[in-house]
């Protein structure tokens, strides 16, 4: 697996080192990955680079349809529940964020083909 190949490099999100805005990914956001010089930092960004550099089952489901809704689910998460999630932390989280639990839950359920999200294990 990918273990014995990448280095993971913890970060303290409410102290980010300089380093890592200057020489790893000047938007500051996590997670983030290098490899052979070129720095990934978006979760769907990332998912598909693995996908396509490293060997191993496929992070992304098979079939287009399945994959192309685990890409949607990825980017709303990224775009919208994430940060809908954080700024809810300030206050009630279960009304502020309502919603895009809501979304989630509702989403997960289109394809109830498996045990595994949209049907399929990867490792």
């Amino acid at each position: 697996g990918l273990q014995d190949k990448i280095k993971l490099v913890p970060i303290d999100l409410k102290n980010r080192p300089d380093w890592y805005k200057e020489k790893v990914y000047p938007t500051n956001k996590v997670p983030s990955m290098e490899h052979n010089n070129k720095v990934i930092g978006e979760s769907l960004d990332l998912v598909k680079y693995v996908d396509s550099n490293f060997e191993g089952p496929s992070l992304l489901p098979d079939d287009p349809e399945k994959r192309k809704f685990a890409e949607e689910l990825i980017a709303y998460s990224d775009t919208t529940f994430v940060p809908e999630v954080y700024r809810s932390f300030a206050k009630d989280a279960r009304t502020l964020a309502g919603a895009q639990f809501d979304y989630l839950e509702k989403a997960l359920l289109k394809f109830d083909d498996g045990p595994f999200f949209l049907g399929q294990f990867s490792q």
